[in-house]
């Protein structure tokens, strides 16, 4: 939801749009055009030898494509039990989400919870259940008791190839201790265009030559694990400014464009044995050609995208995967998410995320009518088998989850802390003025600029503050020049005044950019002398040289983990070095 209070005059409005709203005219390429030629296609092979397969009911094979949204009590009440209910309705995999079960009481519970939750569906379901999330932040960012990740472009800015792999590795184990056999990640879209505010850092990276390396390792550590990753979104979000859970995006670059980046890193994943691609909710004019209502469809519902292009040219035989069917980037195409499901099938998906259990009974009546060929789905079966059986998802183990020590959750902390102090950027010190020592700069203020209540994270990077010697003032938020202008003073009995930017990926949902309070801060800020000024990003990684150019010293850290405070502290006193390196174009004409 979004919390922005709105400005009440047309002045504050007029110089708030001043302020913030960045030149989004592009007059020059995104990406540079390197090679028009995408990497040679040599897919691997999941061609299944077990033909279980084809023995499977006609409702059976279509519960292999079907994994819906866990509902335990729904379920109960409408089927008496969720044994009747598949049944009735033998689908193949669920997807338990974190927003049903992270709120559980007492916290010593959730997990305990969860795996009392999905034992009735994996004991009436014939084969392994597939049970599927979307842990892009570790399995701590849902659930406590588990390791909380930093974001991907902190792995990406901290740029070593086994530390992605231990990443992979680390997220899999922990996965598996509540169930998962299915990760709807690692997102493989590119941050090339800086106001795309669904991508920004949930990207490795902004360009494939980054980006791969350290992708490729992170899939080898879930793989090593027998754990099946999702990569997405084909056919490369990042570029368009549109978020495609609320309308349909676009990957908007020229064929060559895009077979030198995002065709080329997906050729090389899908050749090194990528398991499943999730499609997203955008089209690709560079590839369509076919509409429908008028309108290029998402690659949901595009045979030329899904088909062509990806199961064709690129040679994949894994399992093609849509995003979620409630989004808004594939809904009005047609009357509802019934009949978008279907059409998503037919257009060449093999396994739909969310359909209604009655998916099932209209797939049935429309293959037994011949409107959708039996090939079609013994097509997506075949494959889906052939995933199954890669990765031991055929024969039901005794029991469906593994186990964790707390000796093993100690080792994988250490994965975070690395990554964080191998991946904070020094963007820019002007005046070599690092390391800051508390005998030179003793007094700091600490302003903090976001949409999120940050109390806490503030507080923590004040008692580190302190802990190196300084005096830190309490937390300012959000400046508001009517306020501040007529007391800047205040800043002079300060050495050094720390912008601490703290906002995250889709919260609040809508602009990349800064609005209402946040943005209007930083008009504050700007007053400020710029020699006192250090500007620090826990977040998106542009906002230190946009809002904050004329900041003599400006540092990136890419993530609110906690372990990214400790990070950026001990680099910024001269305790451990600077070492990451921006892994996206801070200079982008975009925002120039």
């Amino acid at each position: 939801m979004l919390t922005n209070k709105m400005i009440g005059s047309a002045v504050k409005i007029g110089v708030l749009c001043s302020l913030i709203l960045p030149m989004i005219a592009v007059h020059a390429s995104p990406l540079k055009q390197k090679s028009a030629e995408r990497a040679e296609a040599k897919a691997y092979n999941f061609t299944p030898k077990d033909q279980g397969w084809k023995k499977l009911t006609l409702r059976e094979k279509i519960g292999q494509t079907m994994i819906i949204l866990i509902e335990n009590e729904h379920d109960t009440n409408r089927y008496g039990s969720i044994e009747e209910m598949i049944k009735k309705y033998p689908i193949s995999g669920v997807f338990a989400p974190p927003w049903r079960f992270s709120a559980h009481k007492p916290e010593s519970d959730v997990v305990p919870n969860i795996l009392r939750t999905l034992q009735p569906y994996v004991d009436a379901s014939r084969f392994p259940l597939i049970i599927s999330e979307d842990f892009e932040l570790g399995v701590g960012d849902a659930y406590h008791d588990f390791t909380s990740m930093p974001s991907e472009m902190a792995l990406g800015a901290a740029n070593q190839q086994e530390l992605s792999r231990r990443y992979g590795e680390v997220v899999a184990r922990e996965a598996k201790a509540l169930g998962v056999n299915w990760l709807l990640n690692p997102v493989v879209d590119l941050n090339v265009n800086p106001l795309n505010a669904l991508v920004g850092t949930r990207a490795i990276a902004g360009n494939v030559e980054r980006a791969y390396p350290l992708l490729k390792s992170q899939l080898a550590g879930l793989s090593q694990q027998r754990v099946i990753s999702t990569i997405k979104h084909f056919p490369g979000d990042g570029v368009s400014m549109k978020n495609q859970h609320f309308t349909t995006s676009s990957n908007t670059l020229s064929m060559a464009e895009w077979n030198a980046s995002f065709g080329s890193m997906y050729q090389k994943l899908i050749n090194d044995g990528a398991p499943s691609i999730m499609v997203g909710h955008m089209n690709f004019p560079a590839y369509q050609k076919e509409t429908i209502k008028g309108l290029l469809p998402p690659a949901t519902l595009s045979r030329e995208i899904l088909v062509d292009l990806l199961k064709g040219e690129m040679q994949f035989n894994g399992v093609v995967m849509s995003d979620a069917l409630n989004m808004g980037g594939i809904g009005g195409f047609y009357r509802d998410t019934q009949e978008i499901a279907i059409q998503a099938f037919k257009a060449g998906v093999d396994m739909l995320l969310w359909p209604k259990l009655e998916f099932m009974d209209e797939m049935e009546a429309r293959i037994l009518s011949g409107e959708i060929p039996m090939s079609r789905l013994d097509d997506a079966v075949e494959r889906i088998w052939g995933v199954r059986e890669q990765y031991g998802l055929l024969d039901k183990p005794p029991v469906f989850y593994s186990e964790l020590s707390d000796k093993d959750i100690a080792v994988h902390k250490s994965v975070p802390l690395e990554i964080t102090q191998k991946s904070v950027t020094l963007v820019s010190d002007m005046y070599s003025e690092i390391p800051i020592t508390s005998e030179k700069y003793k007094k700091i203020a600490l302003i903090s600029i976001g949409y999120d209540n940050i109390s806490a994270e503030m507080t923590y990077l004040i008692d580190l503050l302190r802990a190196k010697g300084f005096d830190v003032s309490e937390t300012i938020h959000n400046p508001h020049p009517y306020e501040w202008q007529h007391k800047l003073e205040y800043f002079d009995q300060f050495d050094k005044v720390i912008v601490a930017f703290c906002d995250c990926v889709f919260s609040p949902p809508g602009s990349a950019m800064l609005k209402g309070d946040p943005a209007i801060a930083t008009w504050t800020v700007n007053l400020i002398p710029t020699e006192k000024l250090i500007a620090m990003s826990f977040g998106n990684p542009y906002y230190v040289n946009y809002y904050l150019n004329k900041a003599p010293i400006k540092i990136n850290t890419y993530s609110r983990h906690p372990q990214s405070g400790n990070a950026v502290i001990d680099a910024l006193v001269g305790d451990i070095p600077f070492v990451g390196t921006s892994p996206v174009n801070l200079n982008s004409v975009i925002l120039q």
